[in-house]
Formats: structure tokens, sequence, C-alpha cells
């Protein structure tokens, strides 16, 4: 019997080409592409008659068509088709090729524009999508770029306009981004300052066109403040550009505080004296309790202008003397405990 064997010619569709023809066992696609297989008989004397396709990964999976066409490869991976020819003589021969699908699908691209607010540049750009079937070439109108700008990362220290092409066997992928240097504010609200209270001082930053402002904790807008109270004070100055820079400034109150508590007062709602509070200055915290003779709490608070009015779950408290008890920390941390007594008057 004579040896007989079945040879592959193979036409690939792909990218909307026209199928071409080769003779190679060793074929490359991307996933989604449509290989028509064509089995012929060389060297034979004999016909094949019959045939039997398996497609490892393709769609349909088999056929008996001689020339079986359309096989559809979703996936991305090694396959194996196989051909068992039978010949006039009943006689068998199978023959295999590999298909390589790869999955030439491109990730986004990460690189966007930037803004950099610093006087030096130094920036490494990402295309991502580092695959060995990939390849990469940078480019760009305002920067020239060494013929080796073939990888996925470009080192740059110049502001500019740059684009990567990412190419594969299966397409193409572009992206261009812009790096511009932006220009810093400058901002100084000058040294700390010794203050007393009941201060009046501008604070500045400095006006410049096109420029914004925003002050911490005024929540102000404008290039210049005024403050009128000890405290840390802050502004965040941001350009045109983008960029930003914040300074701030320390008003110390260096007057020492004051607190005086009245002796009595008249809780019959008309002004003066309806309700007892301490007067207070220099003090950032406070914890009032107010108690009766007997030393039931009657009343406690926080707040730095609060005060009580006199009531007692509801109802007008008795006339008589009640106790004050005042813890008190100043703007400079100085702690005092005052305690008096005093009289509710109706």
């Amino acid at each position: 019997m004579k040896l007989r064997f079945a040879l592959f010619q193979i036409a690939i569709s792909f990218f909307a080409l026209s199928s071409s023809n080769a003779q190679t066992p060793d074929i490359v696609l991307c996933k989604g592409s449509t290989i028509n297989y064509n089995e012929y008989n060389s060297g034979s004397s004999l016909p094949s008659v019959s045939w039997y396709w398996t497609f490892e990964g393709g769609t349909p999976t088999a056929s008996t068509s001689r020339n079986p066409k359309n096989i559809t490869y979703p996936n991305a991976g090694l396959f194996k088709t196989s051909c068992t020819s039978t010949f006039s003589d009943s006689s068998k021969q199978t023959h295999d090729v590999y298909v390589l699908i790869i999955d030439g699908t491109f990730s986004s691209i990460p690189i966007r524009d930037t803004l950099i607010c610093s006087n030096s540049i130094s920036l490494t750009l990402d295309a991502g999508n580092n695959l060995p079937i990939n390849h990469f070439v940078w480019t760009s109108p305002d920067v020239p770029l060494s013929s080796k700008d073939t990888f996925n990362k470009l080192a740059i220290n110049q502001p500019g306009t740059y684009s990567v092409k990412i190419t594969n066997m299966c397409g193409t992928s572009t992206k261009t981004i812009t790096v511009k240097k932006g220009v810093m504010p400058s901002v100084d609200l000058g040294g700390d300052l010794f203050v007393c209270r009941n201060i009046s001082l501008i604070l500045d930053a400095g006006f410049v066109a096109g420029y914004t402002y925003s002050w911490t904790p005024t929540l102000e807008t404008t290039p210049q403040i005024t403050a009128s109270l000890a405290g840390n004070y802050k502004v965040k100055v941001t350009s045109a550009d983008g960029c930003s820079k914040t300074d701030d400034i320390n008003l110390i109150d260096s007057c020492p505080p004051v607190v005086w508590l009245p002796n009595a007062f008249t809780p019959n709602d008309a002004d003066p004296n309806n309700i007892y509070k301490p007067y207070i200055e220099g003090f950032k915290s406070l914890r009032m309790f107010i108690y009766n003779r007997w030393g039931q709490k009657m009343f406690e608070t926080t707040d730095l202008n609060g005060g009580w009015d006199g009531f007692y779950l509801g109802d007008p408290a008795v006339e008589g003397v009640y106790i004050c008890l005042l813890e008190l920390v100043g703007n400079d941390t100085y702690r005092k405990i005052l305690k008096t007594n005093f009289h509710l008057i109706r």
C-alpha cells in the first residue's frame, strides 16, 4: 500500500482582509477570527473520499466537509485542529495543525493630561498594556524623542504634548495627552504676631488677577480679610492654572484673661440681668454648673455665651441663694476654676 497523507491548505481571514492561502501548521490569529480550511491530497494516486475534522476551541467543533468554512475561535489559547482523510481504498491518514489565538484587546491607556506645580518636571508616562504582542511608539510635536522610545513607559522632564500608539496584529490604540507646567502662586502672611483682644488686623494674601483665595477658619474668598479674634489663620491661593500654595499665621492672645461673675440676677424676662452668665475675655472653653443650696444641680452648659434663665425642668426656680461653679480654659491654655454664691431675685 502506498503511503498516503493529507495536507492542509488554509485560508485565513480577519481585519476584514481578503482570505489568503498558506501551507503552514503554525497559525496565529486574533480572538474572534475565522478560518477556512481546505484539504487536499498530495503525492497519492488515490483520492480522498471522506473527511472528519475536529476543531479544538473552534465553533463549530467538528465537520465532515472536505473544505470546512467559517471556523471561528471566540477565545484565546493554543488549539489543535485535526483532519482524518479516508481514501478510496479505505486507508486513513490524520494530520494536525496548531492554531494560536491571541487576545489583542487593548485596555484603557491610563495616561492623562497632567498639571505640574513645581519648578522641575520628572514624570513617567505609563501606557499600560505591557504584553509581548504589543509594540509602542511615543511621539511629541514639542519634545525630541529618541528612536528607542518604543517601551510602554516614557520618562519625561519637559512640558508638551505626548502621544503613544500601541499596535499588535489585532489592531491599534492611540492616546494624546498634554503635560503642562503651571504657575505657582506666591503667598506670605508674615510671621506670627502677639495681639490683644478686640483686635482688628488686616491679613493680606496679595491680589493677583485670576487667582482664587480660600481662608480658614473664616471661609472668606477675598485676598484680604480682617481678623477680629486671636487664633490661627490659613489661606490657600490657587493660580489660574490650578496650582495652589498655602500659608498661615498665628495671632497669639498676649493679654491676660478676664472673668467676672455677677452676685445676683432677676429672671423676669426683662433686661438687664434676666440671665445669669459670666463675663469672660480670653477664654476658649468653659463649663458652668449651677447648684441649689442643697447641692442639687439645676443647670449646666459649655456654651461660651450661654447662661441660666432661672428655670429648672420647665418650672421657675424658687427665689434664694444658688452656687455657680465655673471651669475655664484660656486662649493660652491657662486654666481657672471659680466658685461663687449668687441670689436669684423674683
